[in-house]
């Protein structure tokens, strides 16, 4: 009986510019004249080799990548490997907090800190308001001062100011 994995095995070429694999079907034979055959995968690389480039210059051949190293095996175990660094503001604190002050802070609940928000905001608002108080406060001494004047002035005989005029010559203002 048959057993149902069966591998197909493919013959393949290698391009001899770039090292690619050529697959049946694929890629053009170059016979020089003293009869040796050169296979490639495209036109690129037979062009390449004909102006005599260099494939281990061309970083995107694979004599390139051999030669740099790049996509190999031990080049992916490097990278999972990769060591972890803990940051040393944890052992040791930086500017204005201490190693207690920050471990009090990462042990602090979010409910303590909303709570610790609200009071600050709320501090924020009463002192605004308290400004605003004091500013309309002297706003209104100002300008009870200043209708003083201006009373006495009227009484005195002063000229009658004419208030700003309020649209353009012409048009009919809206009184």
């Amino acid at each position: 009986q048959f057993c149902g994995a069966v591998k197909m095995v493919v013959k393949t070429d290698t391009c001899v510019f770039s090292n690619f694999r050529i697959y049946p079907g694929h890629g053009s034979l170059f016979i020089r004249v003293d009869g040796k055959a050169f296979w490639f995968i495209n036109g690129k690389n037979e062009a390449s080799f004909h102006m005599k480039r260099n494939p281990r210059k061309l970083n995107w051949t694979m004599f390139y990548r051999r030669l740099r190293k790049k996509g190999t095996q031990e080049d992916q175990l490097k990278k999972a490997k990769k060591r972890v660094v803990t940051s040393s503001a944890i052992t040791r604190g930086f500017q204005g907090l201490s190693i207690d002050q920050l471990k009090a802070k990462k042990e602090e609940t979010p409910e303590r800190r909303k709570a610790a928000r609200e009071a600050d905001v709320r501090q924020i608002k009463e002192k605004k308001k308290e400004e605003a108080k004091k500013k309309k406060d002297q706003n209104a001494g100002k300008a009870a001062a200043g209708k003083a004047a201006a009373g006495k002035m009227g009484k005195a005989g002063g000229a009658q100011i004419k208030p700003a005029r309020t649209s353009a010559p012409g048009k009919q203002s809206a009184r």
